[in-house]
């Protein structure tokens, strides 16, 4: 006789007794505790132990549903490994990217050295930005301080476009500075939103979590200023910042709406 079955005859609902289980109390003291009192305290937790043995049970069962239920394409793209699921996301923007300097609105020659190598910087932070919108949750304290840097720095580096040297004079604006803006404005959140759609596709949880739709602005940002540099040949500071740089901060505002929103219906 010992402690392990005691504590099975417990859970079976029969209780030991007997010369080799009075012996065996008298020697162990935790065992004592579990028969004082009609064994009180033993049927408790033999009965909570049923319970959690219950919840845990129908807990697999709606895991098990859950997976079962998942079928598709978005459920083929989730379970792919990190790594290619970083690489789909890039593969849009680039292909993006690469399209506007084929068409060549504003060739890449005129641009200025500057420039292009913001524009390198800000592919770089780009990068950075889908990976971290990809890591699988849960994410440390420290991973998380740095999701939020990487939002920050997504919706404002853009603006150092501001400060490279232009190689050439900006055009006069036409259609108007309004209307202007909102062209561009439009042109680069309808390029730059299949890539947070694609983090929404490639995100493994349950519910797309507000760090991933927070990132998601920082990625359109990033993706919609670059297509920009290409796309637009106005070099005016006003208008970059009222069609330009200001879509990551108009989204990233609208998403934390959502959120707030969301949160407090619920």
């Amino acid at each position: 006789m010992d402690c392990v079955d005691l504590r099975r005859g417990f859970l079976a609902g029969t209780p030991l007794s007997g010369a080799t289980v009075d012996e065996h109390l008298g020697g162990c003291a935790s065992c004592a505790d579990l028969v004082q009192s009609g064994a009180t305290l033993g049927r408790r937790l033999a009965e909570f132990s049923a319970e959690l043995q219950s919840d845990v049970g129908a807990g697999l069962i709606a895991t098990e549903s859950l997976i079962d239920r998942e079928r598709g394409l978005r459920a083929y793209l989730r379970s792919r490994p990190t790594r290619v699921r970083w690489a789909l996301t890039l593969c849009v923007p680039l292909a993006l990217l690469a399209r506007e300097f084929w068409e060549r609105p504003v060739p890449w020659m005129n641009l200025g050295t500057p420039k292009l190598i913001m524009g390198l910087l800000l592919l770089g932070l780009m990068a950075l930005v889908v990976r971290a919108a990809l890591r699988p949750a849960p994410i440390g304290r420290r991973k998380a301080r740095l999701c939020w840097a990487l939002t920050a720095a997504a919706c404002c580096l853009p603006c150092l476009l501001c400060l490279a040297p232009e190689s050439r004079p900006s055009p006069p604006i036409t259609g108007g500075f309004a209307g202007r803006a909102l062209s561009c404005f439009s042109y680069g959140s309808a390029l730059s939103a299949p890539a947070a759609a694609l983090l929404w596709a490639l995100d493994r949880g349950m519910r797309v979590p507000y760090r991933v739709r927070a990132l998601a602005t920082g990625t359109m940002a990033l993706v919609a200023n670059l297509i920009l540099i290409v796309h637009c040949p106005l070099t005016d500071g006003v208008h970059l910042w009222a069609g330009h740089f200001s879509i990551g901060f108009v989204w990233f505002v609208a998403v934390t709406s959502l959120q707030w929103r969301l949160r407090h219906v619920e």
